[in-house]
């Protein structure tokens, strides 16, 4: 890898929405070059994409916490979960998993109340069984089926 390479990729991890502008002059390059290296990096496939990240805690959202499912074997049911599941504004990554729990959530939500009220939801769906929830204190709590 070339040397203006490496230096185009250490300002985009320093600031990927930093103006090519500004980059260009930071590297010693063109504006026109910046612009035609981070073109082919996207192409080749070394960027995936330059994504604005946000910061949960800025929007009230200051609760994290991961949510294990446990539900019956039937893959209607299931896949119906996944659906409904996904709808939810405070999950931002569902994924299955083999074992003792068939998925795993990891969600926002701005209090503990919020947190307790889409587990609730979550066990009013077809086929949950048991959730067992874990936040970033450590803190767990175990919903049996009622």
């Amino acid at each position: 890898m070339k040397d203006l390479d490496k230096k185009i990729f250490l300002e985009l991890l320093r600031d990927a929405e930093q103006p090519v502008v500004d980059i260009a002059e930071k590297v010693g390059a063109s504006r026109q070059t910046v612009s035609k290296k981070i073109k082919e990096f996207k192409q080749s496939g070394f960027i995936k994409d330059l994504k604005a990240r946000l910061e949960p805690e800025k929007f009230g959202l200051n609760i994290r916490a991961y949510v294990f499912l446990q539900e019956d074997p039937e893959d209607e049911a299931r896949k119906r979960n996944e659906e409904t599941i996904n709808e939810f504004h405070q999950v931002s990554k569902f994924f299955r998993l083999f074992g003792r729990f068939s998925g795993i959530l990891e969600v926002r939500a701005e209090d503990r109340d919020e947190l307790t009220d889409l587990v609730k939801e979550i066990h009013e769906l077809e086929g949950v069984s048991e959730t067992e929830t874990e936040t970033g204190t450590g803190y767990g709590r175990r919903w049996p089926f009622r």
